[in-house]
């Protein structure tokens, strides 16, 4: 538990320091004294009810003298304390509530800022269900953990309290009654266990459940397409049935527990009454508030216990939780404050020598590499599937760096530190553009959020969007709907070209941006692309390299290494004389 603490503390927003947790344990070390005066209170009230007064020994007769000797004065105590705790009752809860959602507010930042802020390197090589299992399944489990850790503080400092009256009260008599209450609390040990190891069981097969609609959602077409629908609400339904039946098993655990503390209650209960009036001796006001103080602990123990087993049920997913934001901030991409110069590409972007591999080889991916991008220039790649083109893009982009060799713009090397802020001077274009569920003026101002709408129309006709734009009643404001469902192909990635364009980059990577277009639409695309050679440094990987005309540089990729296409093209000759 005390690792999940540290976790815990961990994941906490910078607004919530020790002060304001401080506040809080003040307040309600308040609340639990007022209750103990409250109840200190009522024996000398009942005394002057008419109850027999006694010369009270010890802790209670010195604290006795403090107080009023006629009832009026001791109401007007009772009503001072009274309005008090319901004043400090008041802003322990608003400062609870405010550091419940400062919390979970900080927590959710966090979390999505580790992944954002993580290095594509590192990215690639994750499950994005995954990361959706900590919001859909992981974050609630920590509210939820969040919300007993301030309550359970407050439900104890009331026990407390109640347990030093009774002390007062009963010295002797109160200390068998606790050592007894610490005898059932560890006998009921192996039920915090159990909780446990059952909440490690909700939080793995929660996970899989948000991992399984995930994946599901991202795969409906091909779903449906394979007629797969059977198998997806199988892999749904187990681990629904593995999740629901832990959160039930926990939810009998609970039960148990709690009727085993109500009969353990009641029998307490009973005996106290029978030695408190045949043996103990206590006047009778004494009597009343001692019977008053245990019947109110009993419950209040119980309650406790049901919280403290709540809570270890729901603790794990702090650990789950800081493991995965350590681990994605440990792979943060790392920014130079002061940069040496700026990296705007104005005389080449150059590969020297440079390697790349995911393995125990340094470069299993890339290896060799020796390419020379003149700024103005338009440079074709090709090669077939698996040669490494998507891996040479991101290179050239800066969402990875060279395992070998260097890369470098303007003669400076792009390392770790320089490639976040090279990544402003680039525009990348996948082979399928990915377009939100927004309007076409949001969508591109992914690329640039203070583009103008006139800046945003001319890169619309610079992409061959213009006449498309008129035919729309709502302009800038049309829908494009989900990942551009309400456009065609062609149209989604000219509109993926215009946001590129808007983004008014130095280098333009482009990634089989027409491969799945038919012959119009593609030819379409690449004259567009054609027309921005030399007013913008282009790397284009196309499986059809002649389809450019007019290209600098023609190189194709063959196993991690780089060719250049006429070279290629006399080597194959000379194998078929």
């Amino acid at each position: 538990m005390l690792a999940d603490l540290k976790a815990a503390w961990h994941l906490r927003g910078p607004s919530i320091g020790a002060h304001r947790l401080g506040y809080v344990a003040i307040l309600t070390f308040l609340s639990g004294a007022s209750d103990g005066i409250g109840l200190i209170l009522l024996i000398p009230l009942l005394n002057s009810l008419g109850a027999k007064p006694a010369d009270e020994p010890g802790v209670l007769g010195w604290l006795l003298e403090f107080l009023p000797a006629t009832l009026t004065g001791l109401l007007l105590v009772f009503l001072a304390v009274v309005v008090l705790r319901a004043i400090v009752a008041r802003l322990r809860e608003d400062m609870v509530a405010r550091l419940r959602f400062d919390y979970a507010v900080a927590l959710k930042i966090r979390i999505y800022s580790a992944i954002a802020n993580a290095s594509w390197s590192y990215l690639r090589r994750k499950r994005t269900a995954d990361y959706h299992a900590l919001f859909a399944a992981e974050v609630d489990r920590i509210e939820h953990a969040s919300q007993l850790l301030l309550e359970i503080p407050i439900r104890v400092a009331i026990f407390l309290a109640h347990v030093v009256i009774a002390f007062v009260i009963a010295p002797g008599f109160s200390a068998l009654v606790i050592a007894l209450g610490l005898c059932l609390v560890w006998g009921l040990r192996h039920r915090l266990v159990e909780s446990r190891r059952l909440g490690d069981i909700v939080s793995e097969a929660s996970t899989q459940v948000s991992r399984e609609i995930t994946e599901f959602l991202q795969a409906l077409k091909l779903t449906k397409a394979y007629g797969a629908e059977a198998r997806h609400i199988r892999a749904f339904a187990d681990a629904v049935e593995r999740a629901e039946g832990a959160g039930l098993a926990s939810s009998r655990l609970l039960a148990k527990t709690r009727m085993a503390m109500e009969c353990v209650t009641a029998v307490g209960l009973a005996a106290f009454l029978w030695l408190a009036v045949n043996w103990i001796g206590l006047p009778l006001a004494n009597l009343l508030v001692l019977i008053f103080v245990f019947q109110r602990l009993m419950p209040m123990f119980q309650e406790i216990q049901n919280l403290v087993q709540e809570f270890v049920h729901s603790s794990s997913a702090f650990q789950i939780v800081a493991g995965a934001v350590a681990d994605c901030e440990s792979a943060a991409d790392r920014t130079e404050l002061a940069l040496p110069s700026p990296l705007r590409l104005e005389k080449e972007l150059r590969f020297a020598g440079a390697g790349f591999g995911y393995g125990a080889t340094p470069d299993d991916v890339l290896r060799d590499i020796d390419l020379t991008l003149p700024a103005g220039s338009l440079t074709v790649l090709s090669g077939v599937s698996g040669a490494g083109k998507s891996t040479l893009l991101d290179l050239a982009g800066g969402l990875i760096v060279p395992t070998v060799g260097r890369l470098l713009v303007d003669g400076v090397e792009l390392t770790a530190e320089r490639a976040p802020a090279w990544r402003r001077s680039v525009g990348y274009m996948a082979q399928e553009a990915f377009l939100f569920h927004d309007s076409i003026r949001a969508n591109l101002a992914w690329a640039d959020p203070t583009a103008t709408d006139a800046r945003m129309l001319e890169v619309i006709r610079l992409a061959g969007l213009a006449d498309l734009l008129r035919d729309l009643s709502g302009g800038l404001d049309t829908v494009v709907g989900d990942r551009g469902a309400n456009l065609s192909g062609g149209e989604r990635q000219r509109l993926a070209l215009a946001r590129t364009l808007l983004r008014a980059p130095r280098l333009i990577l482009l990634d089989e941006p027409a491969s799945a277009l038919d012959a119009l639409n593609e030819e379409r695309i690449l004259e567009t692309i054609a027309g921005l050679h030399g007013t913008t440094t282009i790397l284009l990987v196309t499986h059809r390299p002649l389809a450019i005309a007019g290209a600098d540089q023609r190189f194709t990729l063959v196993d991690g290494r780089l060719m250049e296409a006429t070279a290629l093209a006399a080597s194959r000759n000379g194998r078929m004389t």
